[in-house]
């Protein structure tokens, strides 16, 4: 499928995501951005940034949106400052003590009712109580079956007692708690209670139908870990006794990775939702001089964490800190070992498998008695499986599609096809089909819709009422606002790009013209870099439109891939690509026809009909989308 399908790869987090930040706190909020805010190693102010994606979060200017006070209550100690949406307004949670008694540290709250969190006036709401004056940090705040919820850290009771515990309360406003405030965790276990006993820092994750309250122990070295505590969603969360607690750190140092101390986490997802990610701080080394509190250097960290059959979270280890890049892609990528004609290239992710499939266009470059064009007729849908994610591929077969009579049957040529994945889990693709194999260029073509549920058989085709009897090249994207658009090409109207809608990948309905300044096939539409694309094979490379609504596209100056590469099959011009787009990545897979160069280029043999894949990482630049198809492409797609 392209990038705009359901199941784009596994996001690469640039970690250290940002420097010098403790305590991080991340969210996606709903106006599509995320919103980040730590604790800075001079503990003296809050900042607030924001980016359309993660990994842009390092990079983005961080705001400050209110400083210590010189003397009295918040003038030292400003920690772990959470953002929260509630009711409309922006709250900010923190913690802080005072100049002349440093460890009097209490919770406080600041109040903005801008739109954007970044502008208008943050106000001091002052402190939030939470029934005993005693050292207490860290709160956050989560909403259940219509009730808010406060939980925090805050010192034992007893006089005797110098632990920190984890207690919960229900909030009757955004500024104050209610009822009876519950113990949920103290240091029970020797791996909570190294240099000191702590547990502190809880952060809420409502799936599954339970509630999963995560929180830190033990001294902010190399002993920091995470523990875990569990309760059914439906529970009366005041009861302490429908919480678990986890008997070992789900969470801690990995020598391995030279992550240390990791901890003080938040939670939240990719964009669409579908992957769930980890936010954290660790050190990458053991060793500290002083006192581990004042050390400067725990970054801010983000990875993808999986689900157990069970429904419990998995976050498994701290990653390395150096971006695992993939492994360098062959060249040329691929070539079809049965009818050497592999063009039209779309990925789509075998999620059974876990692998990434690759389907095609197959010319019969090598059916030497050919007349004509129908060499590109009579042709089949190739696939190509990927074992290394990403880099080499290899021949499985061609894909099982069952056409009536009317569309052709087994003499019916296919072409181009996109795949989407549905939410219920089913496989739709959108394919090219010839009612036959043809010397000329002048026959039908239609577009026909099948569904299958392994990738490999597809079945219930039907033909798409469109623009026109002779379209081609589908691309199919599921909208932000729901629903579904597909573009392709209507080659009467001068093989230009227009576009349909639907609301269940079945019914259509034309929607008109949507690029027309010249001629194209094969558009791809994506999403990257807080931007729509669209890449259309224009035949002297690949035209770039981008688009802030998905229906008015601008057209870049210059095509990609236009000027031949110099690697093996590349030295030619590149045609109808697909995109996939993995994190802050966006990778391009094209074809090529080798043998078109040179005094042979006009030739019709063999070696100009045979064609190639190839892949190139895009490049994002202030002018638009670079490829520079000479470089390495180091290709890593995680399929599961």
């Amino acid at each position: 499928m392209s990038a705009c399908g359901s199941l784009a790869a596994q996001p690469l987090f640039n970690n250290p995501l940002v420097k010098n930040r403790a305590d991080p706190q991340m969210f996606l909020h709903t106006d599509g951005y995320y919103y980040f805010t730590a604790t800075v190693p001079e503990y003296d102010r809050i900042e607030l940034r924001r980016a359309s994606g993660i990994n842009d979060l390092g990079a983005a200017d961080a705001k400050v949106i209110w400083r210590k006070h010189a003397s009295g209550p918040m003038s030292h100690h400003i920690w772990a400052p959470e953002l929260h949406f509630i009711q409309g307004k922006w709250y900010v949670y923190f913690t802080a003590g005072r100049a002349d008694a440093i460890w009097d540290i209490r919770l406080y709250v600041l109040e903005n009712a801008s739109t954007n969190p970044l502008e208008g006036e943050w106000v001091e709401r002052g402190q939030l109580k939470t029934g005993r004056e005693s050292f207490s940090l860290d709160a956050t705040t989560f909403a259940l079956g219509g009730q808010r919820y406060l939980v925090w850290t805050q010192r034992d009771p007893a006089p005797d007692k110098k632990n920190t515990n984890i207690y919960l309360a229900k909030m009757d406003t955004p500024l104050s708690i209610t009822g009876p405030v519950v113990l949920l965790s103290r240091p029970d276990y020797s791996w909570e209670k190294i240099k000191y006993e702590v547990n502190e820092a809880p952060a809420v994750l409502i799936r599954n139908g339970r509630v999963f309250i995560t929180y830190s122990a033990s001294a902010t070295d190399e002993n920091y870990s995470m523990g875990l505590l569990t309760a059914p969603a439906d529970a009366d969360l005041l009861d302490s006794r429908v919480w678990q607690k986890s008997a070992q750190p789900v969470f801690k140092t990995s020598v391995a990775n030279a992550q240390y101390g990791p901890g003080h986490n938040s939670f939240t997802t990719t964009t669409d939702g579908k992957t769930d990610v980890l936010v954290y701080h660790a050190r990458d080394y053991r060793e500290i001089k002083g006192d581990s509190l004042y050390d400067p250097n725990r970054h801010t960290r983000a990875q993808v964490f999986y689900w157990r059959d069970d429904g419990t979270p998995d976050f498994g280890a701290p990653g390395a800190p150096t971006i695992n890049l993939g492994k360098q892609a062959a060249k040329p990528l691929f070539r079809d070992p049965v009818m050497d004609g592999a063009a039209d290239p779309v990925l789509v992710r075998n999620a059974k498998l876990g692998k990434w499939w690759m389907f095609y266009t197959n010319r019969r470059a090598n059916a030497s008695e050919a007349r004509g064009v129908t060499w590109v007729h009579g042709t089949r849908i190739g696939i190509a499986e990927s074992d290394d994610e990403g880099a080499n591929w290899h021949y499985i077969g061609e894909a099982d599609i069952e056409l009536p009579p009317q569309m052709g049957g087994a003499e019916a040529t296919h072409w181009a096809p996109d795949i989407i994945r549905a939410n219920d889990g089913s496989y739709h693709m959108y394919l090219t089909v010839v009612p036959g194999i043809f010397e000329d260029w002048k026959h039908p073509r239609y577009m026909v819709h099948l569904t299958s549920q392994d990738l490999r058989h597809w079945r219930n085709a039907k033909v798409l009422q469109l623009a026109s009897e002779r379209v081609i090249d589908a691309t199919v994207l599921r909208l932000p606002q729901g629903g579904y658009r597909m573009w392709y090409n209507n080659e009467v109207d001068k093989k230009s790009i227009y576009y349909a809608d639907s609301p269940d990948l079945e019914n259509w309905t034309n929607k008109g013209k949507a690029v027309g300044d010249q001629g194209g096939e094969g558009p791809k539409v994506f999403r990257w870099k807080d931007q729509w694309w669209m890449i259309t094979d224009v035949w002297r490379g690949l035209a770039v439109y981008r688009s802030d609504d998905l229906l008015n596209w601008k057209r870049q100056l210059g095509n990609l891939l236009e000027v031949p590469g110099h690697g093996e099959d590349d030295e030619v011009i590149g045609g109808h690509p697909d995109v996939v787009v993995n994190g802050d990545r966006a990778f391009l897979f094209y074809f090529t026809h080798p043998g078109k160069r040179g005094p042979d280029q006009k030739k019709d043999g063999r070696e100009q009909r045979r064609s190639s894949l190839q892949v190139v990482e895009l490049l994002h630049t202030e002018q638009g989308l670079l490829a520079d198809r000479d470089a390495p492409a180091y290709v890593r797609l995680p399929a599961k």
